[in-house]
């Protein structure tokens, strides 16, 4: 198994980790230097911003998926970025919406 696709596959396991201890305590992990910039985060806010990391770590699974198959190492990190970006803009743009 390539080294990229265990790198990506951690990295989606940690994306969605993240996204499940932010909808079981409703209120978003940040550090201590960018805690300013989050302070009245509402419980329906956080829960909506969960959705969309776990939706994001959809990228890192299929970007993995893709190096099991191909042996160059570049291609699945870019299926793991151009995908990334997309989701990113559609999960905002859904998560706008409500």
């Amino acid at each position: 198994m390539p080294i990229v696709s265990i790198v990506l596959f951690v990295f989606s396991g940690a994306l969605l980790i993240y996204a499940g201890i932010t909808a079981l305590i409703k209120s978003i992990i940040v550090p201590l230097n960018r805690r300013s910039s989050v302070q009245n985060v509402t419980k329906e806010y956080a829960k909506q911003f969960a959705k969309l990391i776990a939706f994001l770590a959809i990228s890192p699974f299929v970007g993995g998926i893709f190096g099991l198959f191909i042996e160059i190492t570049i291609i699945p990190v870019i299926i793991f970025f151009v995908l990334f970006i997309v989701l990113m803009i559609v999960g905002i743009k859904v998560i706008m919406k409500q």
